[in-house]
């Protein structure tokens, strides 16, 4: 590998390490407003701002013809997948610590790998299902089912994985209708559009000790996106990709600094399970097939 390459591949690892903690820091700022705002409102909020930032981005690059979206029935599917999952997710981290709901949201790999051979007709190995059942093994670890109230926030986080896994089957079917960072602004643009109608039931007028929260929030999710981009621009995915879930690092991190949330040792450990498998699973189906 030449130097140039070299260099590349480091900005490319560091542009993911730095995407990696302002996701979870963008979710700290929306579990600071103690779920006084819907869940549909933050995330209408996230996709309307990453319309304005990327439409003018692509159409600049790529002509106004861009803006047409291909296949828009499946477009709309994923979006609507996309939607889902932020915002369970989002629902979630209102009622359990934000490391665990990340954690549990892991599954989303799992889920697509699983699903994989049924809806993209993709052959999946046996090291591959056994990876699938133990990320599975981790997460219900963390979970802990119940059958009580207190645990509904981690099913909600549950099926936001399961939500954010459809999505990147539909991302795998639309991989080639699109360039990727069109492909993102059509999920935007599509969400925001969907969410607009459901808004005036769940408006509430923002509290002015909030603005800056608001702001914060914004801010990172636009830099997570532009960072989560240009990181697969420059580095290699088998090597990118796999980085991905030590975004739970910066959820703990911050889940703690800010809430005093901490996973106990039994949550630690299943957590440490569905990283494991997920990460197995991203350089599996990321590294040159041969």
């Amino acid at each position: 590998m030449t130097t140039l390459n070299n260099q590349k591949q480091l900005l490319g690892i560091f542009l993911m390490v730095l995407a990696v903690f302002l996701f979870p820091m963008k979710d700290a700022f929306a579990k600071m407003t103690g779920g006084y705002y819907s869940a549909i409102v933050i995330m209408w909020t996230q996709m309307v701002f990453t319309s304005l930032f990327y439409v003018p981005v692509i159409t600049v690059k790529y002509g106004p013809g861009i803006l047409l979206p291909p296949r828009l029935l499946l477009q709309i599917l994923r979006s609507i997948s996309l939607i889902s999952g932020i915002g369970m997710f989002y629902w979630a981290i209102s009622l359990v610590p934000l490391a665990e709901a990340t954690a549990i949201s892991f599954v989303a790999p799992l889920v697509t790998t699983a699903i994989s051979p049924f809806m993209l007709g993709e052959k999946v190995g046996l090291r591959r299902w056994l990876a699938v059942m133990v990320g599975f093994i981790g997460v219900l670890i963390v979970l802990r089912p119940e059958f009580s109230g207190d645990r509904l926030g981690y099913m909600i986080a549950f099926g936001a994985g399961l939500a954010i896994g459809f999505f990147y089957l539909f991302n795998r079917q639309l991989a080639d209708a699109a360039p990727p960072i069109a492909n993102l602004t059509y999920s935007s643009v599509i969400g925001a559009i969907l969410l607009t109608p459901l808004i005036f039931s769940v408006w509430v007028p923002p509290r002015p000790e909030d603005i800056y929260l608001i702001i914060g929030f914004v801010a990172f999710a636009a830099m997570g996106q532009t960072c989560l981009f240009n990181a697969f621009i420059y580095g290699e995915a088998s090597i990118i990709a796999p980085i991905g879930f030590s975004q739970i690092v910066g959820a703990t991190l911050f889940g703690y600094l800010f809430f005093g949330d901490f996973p106990d040792a039994v949550s630690i450990v299943g957590i440490l399970i569905v990283i494991a498998s997920g990460v197995y699973i991203a350089i599996r189906e990321t590294r040159p097939k041969e």
